[in-house]
């Protein structure tokens, strides 16, 4: 919804105009959109994925899939496809998308979903696929979120997912 006027008209304009490129500047110069590229390895000197990195791109894309819907810009569109392909691309077999855990700690997956928020993060994705859906009609980042959200399914399920919720607050460990 475009607001005309006034101070959140103003701040909408901003957001417009300066926010999204300047948040999209901020995950590329940081290394948050490379590190989907998994190429980071210890001793590399290019920056360590962080457990919230995909979760600062998923708002990105959020952000601009609010403001297509507000007003179409081809270039932001192209910006977002990028790094949909991106994310496409580090997207494991079996459907698992996290780029800390795939290129740093894999063997940690899903072992504390309590402190290190990969199930904070796909939900994020999750809304930011359904955001750029609506706003374009494109589906290859909910594709992405879907084979995801099935991997977590798979992983979990019904049954497994009450164990993890019934932990004790202290018990860090993965349900068996």
């Amino acid at each position: 919804m475009r607001l005309l006027g006034g101070l959140l008209g103003e701040r909408q304009r901003t957001v417009l105009d300066r926010s999204i490129d300047q948040q999209y500047a901020q995950c590329r110069d940081t290394g948050r959109i490379d590190a989907l590229r998994l190429a980071w390895k210890p001793g590399s000197e290019l920056p360590k994925p962080h457990i919230f990195w995909d979760s600062d791109l998923a708002k990105w894309i959020e952000s601009a899939a609010y403001a297509l819907t507000i007003e179409p810009d081809p270039a932001l569109e192209a910006q977002v496809d990028g790094v949909v392909g991106l994310l496409a691309g580090a997207q494991q077999p079996d459907g698992y998308l996290n780029s800390h855990f795939s290129a740093v700690e894999p063997e940690k997956r899903f072992t504390n979903l309590r402190d290190l928020h990969e199930l904070y993060c796909a939900g994020h994705l999750v809304e930011a696929a359904v955001a750029y859906h609506e706003a374009t009609g494109k589906r290859a980042m909910l594709d992405v979120v879907c084979r995801y959200v099935d991997c977590i399914d798979r992983t979990f399920g019904r049954s497994r997912a009450r164990a993890w919720v019934r932990r004790p607050r202290g018990d860090r460990s993965s349900p068996s």
